[in-house]
């Protein structure tokens, strides 16, 4: 191998093992609750710790979500609805829905959505807002219109768990 070749072939690694630590410092914390609420309450309850409710909105979010979350019978509100609006958005930043597990089951009529585990899948179903389920938060920047103050997080990324990519 010539000497240039070397070259270009560490430089690319170098690269990449940068370009892989900069995503790798990105990581999501996902607060689940014991408590439940309707999905406005939730979104207020989210919204009072300086959070919103959860943005899952990729499947390496869920795949995270894995390692918080036990497999009980509970069904958990999330940041998803189409409450008044023609399509599903998220309460975050008022973006459209552009990833939903397999089999989900989300109805377009003024409706909420949350997340299940079931035969071993997530996967996002839809119910009217004012029923009571658990919930998930997250931090975020915004959350329905209102800007959030950034607070002290009193979430913890292990080094195992940054090299899961969140977004």
């Amino acid at each position: 191998m010539s000497f240039q070749v070397r070259i270009l072939y560490h430089l690319a690694i170098l690269v990449l093992y940068f370009h892989i630590g900069q995503v790798h410092s990105k990581g999501i914390c996902l607060y689940f609750s014991q408590k439940i609420a309707s999905w406005f309450d939730a979104l207020i309850e989210c919204q009072k710790h300086h959070m919103c409710l959860a943005d899952l909105n990729t499947e390496v979010t869920l795949v995270q979500m894995e390692t918080k979350f036990t497999h009980e019978d509970h069904e958990y509100w999330f940041g998803l609805n189409s409450y008044e609006k023609k399509n599903y958005r998220y309460a975050s930043n008022n973006k459209s829905i552009e990833y939903s597990p397999i089999h989900s089951n989300l109805v377009n009529d003024g409706l909420c959505a949350f997340v299940k585990h079931e035969y071993g899948f997530y996967k996002f179903e839809s119910a009217d807002c004012n029923v009571h389920k658990r919930f998930i938060c997250t931090r975020a920047e915004e959350c329905d219109g209102v800007q959030l103050k950034p607070a002290k997080s009193k979430c913890f990324i292990s080094e195992e768990q940054k090299k899961i990519v969140a977004y």
